[in-house]
């Protein structure tokens, strides 16, 4: 039988919080958004380069955990 899935409270981040979430700058920020097809796409509040963006922050978490993982694969023994 499946797990239920968790139910996390839905919380946007801004960029400079994701930055601080995930321990790297800004222009690393937008490294991993243009590279990493698995990096979480964020929401635009506005247009153009004015717009604020937003993250959800259960995706940020998720896609942390994923590359932690990817990063330091568990003992098979």
């Amino acid at each position: 039988m499946a797990e239920p899935a968790i139910q996390r409270p839905l919380r946007f981040l801004k960029s400079r919080e994701v930055c601080q979430k995930i321990g790297r700058g800004r222009s690393s920020l937008d490294t991993l958004r243009k590279t990493d097809p698995d990096f979480p796409q964020p929401i635009a509040d506005g247009e153009g380069r004015s717009a604020v963006l937003y993250w959800y922050e259960h995706e940020i978490e998720d896609w942390m955990a994923k590359w932690a993982s990817q990063r330091r694969p568990e003992d098979d023994a």
